[in-house]
């Protein structure tokens, strides 16, 4: 096959899987936008606030994986860009690597639990509801570590371009969410309720595409444990190394605000915070329709030589990222307040400062992606790890700091800073260093 083929097939593929996705992600905002107020008006703001806590809390384990899932994108975009065909090997050693992991973790979630003071690390106090708090930090837990595990098909789709099939069980597990969350209400089932129905939609979802993808779909990457090779689970430590690290850095630079808000403020705050980012980070997740296909295809391009293409799509994907972030952004600060009245009524009450710093965050975030798209496929890991370091230190410490100054919206302008500082200019560098090589190299 031909580049020209090839790069027709790959447009084909990105465009099929963007299209999938804008359907799973209006449905999932559409999920969202309904089950905010929902939870809201049925928990409060505190409880509500507690949940998210909780939730930014246990997200930061995301780290426990060891980077293994976003290296299993590079592993099978790369084989099947090369037409390497050991992909059931691949995915065979991915899967039963990544059983190990999640039930080490867990193990380690279990043993340590008992002597974490999750109440005064979540800023909860006595009149608060924390009856139920050591419950719900455990539910969070054990779920988290089993979607490890079952949502690793969604990674093997990805990388082999087939992100309309995770798409589709991405909305089936919103619809179950909502769904569930529903008769939870219905029942009155409280806080604990709540949490296991909102938890248990995408759990099902991403079990029965598990299912439904490795034992029928695709038989010939059925998990064995005969068919786990030693070498390829050597690459992917090597790969899913790297990939470990910034995870730990990413993971704190995106989640520690909620919990610094909740132990410095106090759990309404974070529902403050976390009702006003939402509204904000819905334009970069409708940009990342184009971003998550992109992924796996600039992997697969390289492994086909054809890196020409992936630079002009690249220069697009910057293009849009500044076009759509820009005038969003300056509509949101103007109207978001209106519209989170809207939305959720008069108890959200967020501040200019906030807005503002949402509205910036969210044209960070936008591009931020596009870079991150490619930093990835390109495996430049290390300037990643070493941005990703030094932006969730300088994060934290200005987060801190700010928030003692103006309140609730100092942690996301010290989100911002640190994420200009040290992540946008590092990034900016590096890549006028890897364009000017590769325009050498074509001009050789």
């Amino acid at each position: 096959m031909t580049l020209q083929n090839r790069a027709q097939e790959r447009r084909n593929k990105i465009i099929k899987t963007a299209w999938s996705g804008l359907v799973a992600r209006i449905v999932t905002i559409a999920v969202s936008l309904l089950m905010v107020p929902l939870a809201i008006h049925y928990l409060g703001k505190e409880q509500y606030g507690l949940w998210v806590a909780v939730s930014s809390l246990i997200a930061m384990l995301g780290f426990m994986d060891g980077g293994a899932g976003n290296a299993v994108i590079n592993l099978v975009a790369h084989a099947s860009g090369a037409k390497n065909h050991n992909l059931g090997n691949i995915v065979s050693t991915a899967f039963f690597v990544l059983a190990a992991l999640a039930l080490t973790g867990c193990l380690l979630f279990l043993t340590v639990f008992p002597f974490v003071p999750w109440g005064k690390l979540l800023g909860v106090t006595e009149i608060n509801p924390h009856s139920n708090l050591d419950r719900i930090v455990v539910i969070v837990g054990l779920s988290f570590f089993l979607s490890m595990l079952i949502t690793l098909v969604g990674k093997i789709q990805r990388g082999l371009q087939e992100g309309n099939l995770d798409n589709f069980w991405t909305v089936a597990g919103s619809i179950l969410s909502l769904l569930f969350v529903y008769i939870a209400i219905q029942k009155d089932a409280g806080l604990v309720g709540f949490v296991i129905a909102f938890l248990s939609g995408p759990l099902l979802a991403y079990l029965m595409s598990t299912i439904h993808y490795l034992f029928f779909r695709r038989k010939d990457l059925c998990p064995l444990p005969g068919k786990v090779d030693r070498s390829i689970a050597k690459n992917l430590f090597a790969v899913s190394g790297m990939f470990f690290v910034l995870q730990i850095a990413v993971i704190v630079q995106t989640q520690a605000d909620n919990v610094i808000i909740a132990n410095m403020l106090g759990i309404v705050a974070v529902t403050n915070y976390s009702i006003c980012m939402k509204l904000f980070l819905m334009v970069p997740m409708l940009f990342n329709l184009l971003l998550t296909p992109l992924w796996p295809a600039y992997r697969e391009a390289i492994a086909g030589s054809d890196m020409q293409w992936v630079k002009q799509i690249f220069v697009k994907s910057m293009y849009w990222a500044l076009s759509l972030s820009i005038p969003a952004a300056v509509v949101l600060i103007i109207i978001g307040r209106k519209v989170l009245e809207l939305w959720i009524g008069e108890d959200i009450t967020p501040s200019i400062e906030l807005i503002v710093g949402c509205g910036i965050w969210m044209i960070f975030c936008t591009v931020g992606g596009a870079l991150a798209a490619l930093f990835n496929a390109m495996q430049l890991i290390k300037i990643q790890i070493i941005a990703a370091l030094l932006t969730a230190i300088l994060n934290v410490a200005l987060s801190i700091y700010l928030i003692k100054i103006y309140g609730v919206a100092g942690a996301v302008f010290g989100s911002a800073i640190a994420w200009f500082l040290c992540t946008l200019i590092p990034y900016l560098i590096v890549l006028r260093k890897v364009l000017i090589k590769q325009n050498q190299a074509i001009n050789s």
